[in-house]
């Protein structure tokens, strides 16, 4: 209720989806009634392309990047993400193209030349950047030619972003205007023309190198060092995974490793030694100053080092570990006549109630309800309860039920597990 309050006080909001979602249509539908002529907000609702239906990257919870090619050309007007960022870009570069003011001054710098070199065969969009072209900048690329990187003369030559050479990695990176860099974590995704690691789909090995690129380096796993023992050899003979080759004097392995190549297992730093060169060669951790695993953060904090309980903004029993009852960082509007909140153990609210996911319902469902086979198994709310609960009130498996907070009900058929 307090987003939809908040809603009507815009101007106007821009909604992208492939379908009209709840955002869009809180104007003149809702869970109450609504009278479209008290609300000031203008819609925009624009037609967004469906995965398949565009080229580029994804990124999971395990750092892989992975390319996604386009099966499809969208229906109607629906268009990609990068069509409406680049566009929109483009229009407002033009806007402020002859603006004397300097705070106009980035945006009219701005690189925005994500162009295709020609259209797309046979698609209907003639229009589309070229994704390969925004990864090549969020890899990172040389801005001038070689001879000149190393101070840029009064009349020395820009690269333009599709004539740039790439750069390998984040190591060549440069804080002298040589080079230009997205973001340094991805540099080495798309290390030189025509080799997109993020596309590479060579299976082998248990640490897959050659599938996808994983952030940073094509690292499987950060501080591998750590799957050495402090002299580098591995802990395991059967699960070795990086270790110290004394022979070619680095470190190796069936993995990228996450530490100084030739920095050897015996290296002890100098009491002024600073940076990487602080790190000695038995410490993985490269990111901690000491170069030590962490159990907490020893400084920063006001609070202890230790987590501690807190109960929920609404919760029936009182904290029984600890005095504060609620995190006192968080800041509630209790008393507000629309968020009002139950107080602690109170009678008319008893139960606690979570929310979780389904496989047949993606997030909030924007594109997964309107698919009729996704909605004939998972039809309408429900909500799970136990046979406990359920006798104790009078509720049947498949009843309607009502479900109430201090803010509001809803209604849910119930699932007695």
């Amino acid at each position: 209720r307090m987003q939809r309050k908040a809603l009507e006080q815009l101007d106007w909001m821009v909604v992208r989806d492939l379908y009209e979602v709840e955002s869009a249509a809180f104007w003149y539908k809702g869970t109450e009634p609504v009278d479209p002529s008290t609300i000031k907000t203008e819609v925009f609702l624009l037609p967004a392309a469906a995965s398949t239906e565009k080229e580029g990257s994804f990124t999971n919870t395990q750092r892989l990047i992975q390319w996604r090619d386009k099966a499809i050309d969208p229906a109607n007007d629906n268009r990609s993400d990068l069509w409406f960022i680049y566009h929109l870009g483009k229009r407002l570069k033009e806007l402020y193209a002859n603006s004397t003011e300097p705070k106009d001054r980035p945006l009219q710098a701005l690189t925005w030349n994500y162009e295709r070199e020609a259209p797309e065969p046979e698609s209907c969009i003639q229009d589309e950047p070229d994704a390969l072209r925004v990864l090549k900048e969020i890899n990172g690329y040389y801005t001038r030619p070689q001879s000149e990187r190393q101070s840029l003369p009064a009349n020395g030559r820009e690269y333009e972003l599709h004539e740039a050479p790439h750069v390998a990695g984040f190591a060549a990176l440069k804080d002298d205007g040589s080079t230009a860099c997205g973001s340094w974590i991805y540099s080495g995704v798309y290390p030189e023309p025509g080799r997109n690691l993020a596309a590479s789909r060579i299976p082998g090995g248990y640490t897959n190198l050659k599938w996808g690129f994983a952030w940073p380096a094509n690292r499987r796993i950060l501080y591998n060092r750590a799957s050495a023992d402090p002299q580098g050899r591995p802990w395991s003979e059967r699960k070795k995974y990086v270790w110290w080759d004394e022979a070619q004097n680095k470190w190796t392995g069936y993995d990228v490793p996450d530490f100084p190549l030739n920095k050897a297992p015996d290296y002890i730093p100098t009491p002024d030694a600073k940076g990487m060169d602080a790190i000695a060669g038995t410490d993985p951790f490269i990111l901690k100053p000491d170069g030590k695993g962490w159990l907490f953060a020893p400084k920063g904090l006001k609070d202890g080092p230790l987590p501690t309980h807190y109960e929920a903004a609404e919760s029936p029993v009182p904290n029984v570990l600890y005095g504060q009852q609620i995190n006192p960082a968080a800041l509630l509007n209790k008393h507000r006549a629309n968020n009002q909140l139950a107080d602690v153990a109170d009678t008319n609210y008893p139960i606690v109630i979570t929310t979780y996911r389904l496989t047949e319902h993606h997030v909030s469902g924007p594109m997964t309800r309107w698919m009729p086979w996704l909605n004939a198994l998972q039809p309408s709310l429900f909500a799970e309860l136990s046979p406990e609960l359920a006798a104790e009130r009078g509720i049947q498996h498949g009843d309607w039920m009502v479900i109430s907070t201090p803010r509001g009900e809803i209604e849910a058929k119930a699932m007695v597990t």
